[in-house]
């Protein structure tokens, strides 16, 4: 949970009365110490991490974690192409397919990106292309956790990856083809409350792989939580490398020289960076309820009305003063669903207040729409020095729908 003071809470005002509102913040110093945070564990092992970035996938955020050594974790073909802008080595793109298309797996073949494999169909098709040789196998350890039900993919009913009693039958496919199997993989959830269930995958995860003697490395997933209420502990990142390394070490003794393990932390590298700055463009009483009716909502930040998340508001305005006043902050999306927070103690609001909404930075801008056809925020990068770098400009309201009626082709002679 994002704690403000008063000197950085006085920065984002400055960003807001800079920029304008809606407006999606980032501080780039907090993402790198989240990327040293892991780089300082595992030391000894041969580990290595990767960002999902559907988390947040501006350009200037992945440039910044890639110039950390961070790799990419991607879960589409248009992610492959725009991890391919960052790095020319390939294979530290480890691209996880879900319900891929054949022309998908043709051009990630042709790329060289590690493609991970979750289903026995799929596995099939890959077997039977003439240029595919290696590949990961996405396996469901009947192992899930997670923030919400939504996030949990690794229970044994998951749509995710291959089933444990369909595991001989993949490698058995593979050694008929000729195509090797060089990695195995399992995510069991995102926001993972408790350190030892994924510790627990970890060792399904080397039981596992008993069935595959090619393997070159273990993706173990990841999903390190956030901690977005006050009530929420911190991820000891330190503390579940001192659990998982004797694991990790004790397996590695067996393995071949050059084996390596994977982890993918997800919005664990960006979420708490991030604000989502809105004003307050109406109060409304309606008898039990005050609305704090904003210039966002949930096209802009749909984590509320997905998975009933959680995110602190901060009056930015009235940083510092008594919070004796109960809001409910609302959206201007024309839906009753469209509130960003209930019932929260802040001080007395007024039209034109700023708000902060906090640890916005995962799963933001990437699950943001135009729905309504209202124009997307601007983003903006706080840089280590303090200054402000503009990574992704505001279209206007003209702007907005004169792009839209553009990728139509539609013009008032078209209708003629």
């Amino acid at each position: 949970m994002s704690k403000l003071t008063k000197d950085k809470a006085s920065k984002l005002l400055e960003a807001a009365n800079a920029f304008g509102t809606p407006l999606y913040i980032y501080n780039e110093q907090k993402i790198i110490d989240q990327c040293k945070a892991v780089k300082d564990v595992f030391t000894d092992l041969p580990v290595h991490w990767l960002y999902a970035i559907k988390a947040n996938d501006n350009p200037f955020i992945m440039e910044t974690i890639r110039a950390m050594g961070i790799g990419f974790d991607t879960v589409s073909y248009e992610e492959v192409i725009l991890c391919k802008e960052f790095t020319n080595t390939h294979s530290e793109i480890f691209y996880t397919e879900n319900s891929m298309s054949d022309y998908e797996m043709d051009a990630a073949i042709k790329d060289g990106v590690v493609l991970n494999i979750g289903s026995l169909k799929r596995l099939e098709r890959f077997c039977m292309h003439p240029e595919s040789k290696r590949c990961c196998l996405r396996v469901n350890p009947a192992i899930g956790d997670g923030h919400h039900a939504r996030v949990n993919t690794g229970d044994s009913e998951s749509k995710f990856g291959v089933r444990i009693g369909l595991l001989r039958e993949a490698a058995e496919m593979a050694v008929k083809h000729g195509k090797i199997i060089e990695g195995i993989h399992a995510h069991i959830g995102s926001g993972i409350k408790e350190p030892e269930n994924l510790l627990a995958a970890m060792k399904v995860m080397l039981e596992l792989s008993e069935e595959f003697p090619d393997l070159e490395y273990i993706n173990f997933g990841g999903g390190m939580p956030t901690p977005y209420t006050a009530s929420d502990a911190p991820f000891n990142m330190k503390r579940f490398a001192e659990l998982a390394s004797p694991v990790l070490r004790d397996d590695l003794s067996r393995r071949k020289p050059g084996f390596r393990y994977y982890f993918e932390p997800g919005r664990w590298f960006v979420a708490e960076s991030g604000f989502l700055l809105c004003s307050v463009q109406t109060v409304k009483d309606q008898i039990e309820t005050t609305y704090l009716g904003t210039d966002t909502g949930m096209h802009h930040l749909m984590r509320p009305i997905i998975y009933d998340a959680y995110h602190q508001v901060v009056n930015l305005s009235k940083f510092g003063q008594v919070a004796d006043h109960r809001y409910t902050i609302s959206g201007n999306i024309c839906e009753s669903g469209d509130i960003l927070a209930f019932d929260r103690m802040m001080p007395r609001a007024n039209m034109g207040d700023v708000l902060a909404i906090c640890d916005a930075g995962a799963y933001g801008m990437t699950m943001a729409s135009q729905y309504n056809r209202r124009a997307l925020p601007a983003e903006l990068m706080i840089r280590p020095d303090g200054s402000f770098k503009l990574i992704r400009p505001a279209r206007s309201q003209e702007e907005t729908v004169k792009d839209f009626l553009q990728d139509c082709g539609f013009t008032k002679q078209s209708t003629v």
